[in-house]
């Protein structure tokens, strides 16, 4: 689950078992200074941005699966990953679609 570019949770599902596993509160915590910073919080913006990405199949139990990418997330995400979308809103060059900053994962 993202809000706009900012990972927040993974879900993971099979047949009827769905886990939804929470990022560390950093991500949270990212969002909602993002949202006061581009001004969409207290706003429909806000609550239309989040959406989910489908990431295709893994081979574990969703519990399993969903702890793993969370705690690769969680690991390895840049600790200055809010100044650095301010940067990009700045400069005019942040793309929002949910993932689009995955690639600073272990970095």
């Amino acid at each position: 689950m993202y809000w706009k570019e900012i990972p927040v949770s993974i879900q993971a599902n099979h047949d009827s078992e769905m886990i939804s596993h929470p990022l560390d509160a950093r991500f949270q915590e990212g969002v909602d200074a993002i949202a006061m910073f581009d001004g969409s919080v207290g706003t429909d913006d806000y609550l239309m941005a989040w959406e989910l990405k489908d990431y295709g199949e893994v081979d574990a139990r969703p519990k399993e699966a969903a702890a793993a990418i969370a705690q690769r997330f969680n690991e390895g995400f840049p600790d200055d990953f809010v100044s650095r979308i301010r940067d990009l809103e700045r400069a005019g060059e942040r793309d929002t679609t949910p993932g689009a900053i995955d690639d600073w994962l272990n970095e």
